[in-house]
């Protein structure tokens, strides 16, 4: 993203929307477990998706207001095509195990996770440090 005045006011809406969707999955995760009856521990399912987008969200803000850009096309490029990369291979494990059953059912979704984030981490590294050099 380059450093054009409404590429960075486009980075602070976006900013503060993540902020507002952390709210809102706040008073949704409230709502939900106090209407179902869940243990209280529940509150951490809620956890990690509002940390992400408050870290996100005061990251984009904070930049914002200091009128720097947090990312650029080259970076964007990176992770998209990692990203693609990653997504087939993983897709070829899964269906490979569909044929063949490699993975037994009851941690084949464990699996497949640490799968996904092993192909997301080479491509990532193969693509930023290696084929650049």
């Amino acid at each position: 993203m380059s450093e054009l005045p409404t590429n960075i006011e486009q980075q602070k809406r976006n900013g503060y929307l993540m902020l507002a969707g952390a709210g809102l999955l706040i008073v949704g995760g409230a709502v939900v477990v106090g209407l179902s009856s869940l243990p209280p521990v529940s509150y951490l399912g809620v956890f990690v998706p509002v940390s992400i987008l408050v870290f996100f969200g005061y990251r984009a803000v904070s930049a914002g207001r200091s009128q720097k850009a947090l990312g650029d096309e080259r970076t964007a490029k990176l992770h998209g095509k990692v990203g693609v990369n990653s997504f087939w291979m993983l897709l070829f494990v899964i269906l490979a195990d569909g044929q063949l059953t490699v993975v037994p059912p009851e941690g084949a979704s464990t699996a497949y996770i640490f799968a996904g984030l092993f192909f997301y981490g080479a491509y990532f590294v193969y693509y930023r440090y290696i084929e650049r050099a």
